[in-house]
C-alpha cells in the first residue's frame, strides 16, 4: 500500500512538471480561462529555463545573501536557482490549483498549501493581473510575468510527502515578514518574479541580456513595484529613472 502511495505521489509530481496548473477555476468566460492559463504557462516556461537560472545566478553581485524563508535568511543566488531547479533532493513544484478572482484585498496573487495531506498548493492571480498581461505594451505584460512567477516560488516544497515551502514572505494576517534578521536583504520569493518578468522581456527581445541588472532593480527585490508597469510604454529603457513611481515599501 505505502508503495502505491509513494508511487502515485511520484507520479504526480513528474505530472506538475509537465503542466503550469493542475487545475484552473473562477473564470467568467472560457476566454478569460485560456488567458489565465497562457500567462501561467509563459510564467513557469520562464522558471524551468537555463535563461532564467543564468539570469538569476548573475544577481550573486547585487544580492550575496537572499532571504529564502525563516530557517534561510542568507541563501546565495545560486542556491535559489537550484531549488527552483529542483536539484535540492525531495524539492518539487506541488500540483497547482490556481483561482482567477476580483477580491483579493490589494493584493496582486496569493499562494501557498492547498488541501490534501500537504500534497497540493492554490494559487490565487487577481484580474488587474490579466487586466496586465492583455496589454500589448511589452513590460506591462511582464508585470503580469512576475506576478505568476513570485506565486509560483510559493508552491515549491522541500520535501516530496508534505509541504515544506522553500521561499516564504508575508501571509494575509501580516504586511511585513516576521523574524527577519536582516530587512535590506532581497526576498527569495520577488528576487525570483523580478528576474522572471526581465528575463521573459529578453526572450521576448525588448531588452538586452545587459540590461537584465537594471530591470530587476527598477521592478525590486524586497517588494514589488507595481506602479511602475505602465511607464514604459513609449519604449524607454526598462531602469531606473527619476521619474518614476516611488518604491513599494521593503517587506
Amino acid at each position: 500500500m505505502l508503495g502505491w502511495v509513494a508511487w502515485r505521489n511520484f507520479d504526480e509530481d513528474q505530472a506538475a512538471l509537465q503542466s503550469a496548473h493542475q487545475r484552473l477555476i473562477g473564470a467568467r468566460s472560457d476566454a478569460e480561462r485560456a488567458q489565465l492559463g497562457k500567462l501561467l504557462e509563459e510564467a513557469y516556461a520562464v522558471l524551468r529555463s537555463s535563461d532564467f537560472r543564468e539570469a538569476l545566478e548573475a544577481t550573486a553581485a547585487d544580492y550575496p545573501a537572499v532571504y529564502a524563508r525563516s530557517s534561510d535568511q542568507a541563501a546565495t543566488p545560486a542556491e535559489v536557482a537550484a531549488i527552483v531547479a529542483l536539484e535540492r533532493p525531495g524539492a518539487r513544484f506541488t500540483p497547482a490549483q490556481v483561482e482567477v478572482t476580483d477580491d483579493l484585498t490589494g493584493a496582486l496573487g496569493a499562494a501557498g498549501e492547498g488541501v490534501g495531506s500537504g500534497r497540493y498548493a492554490d494559487i490565487v492571480i487577481g484580474r488587474d493581473v490579466l487586466a496586465r498581461y492583455a496589454s500589448p505594451d511589452a513590460v506591462e505584460r511582464s508585470c503580469a510575468i512576475n506576478v505568476a512567477a513570485h506565486e509560483y516560488s510559493h508552491t515549491i516544497s522541500l520535501l516530496p510527502v508534505a509541504f515544506s515551502v522553500a521561499f516564504t514572505d508575508t501571509s494575509g494576517s501580516r504586511e511585513q515578514i516576521r523574524d527577519r534578521r536582516d530587512p535590506s536583504t532581497p526576498v527569495a520569493s520577488y528576487l525570483i518574479g523580478a528576474v522572471a518578468q526581465c528575463t521573459w522581456l529578453e526572450q521576448q527581445g525588448r531588452i538586452g541580456r545587459a540590461d537584465i541588472r537594471a530591470c530587476i532593480a527598477t521592478f525590486g527585490v524586497q517588494a514589488f513595484n507595481w506602479s511602475r508597469c505602465g511607464q514604459f510604454a513609449a519604449g524607454q529603457p526598462v531602469a531606473p529613472r527619476e521619474d518614476l513611481a516611488r518604491p513599494a515599501p521593503p517587506l
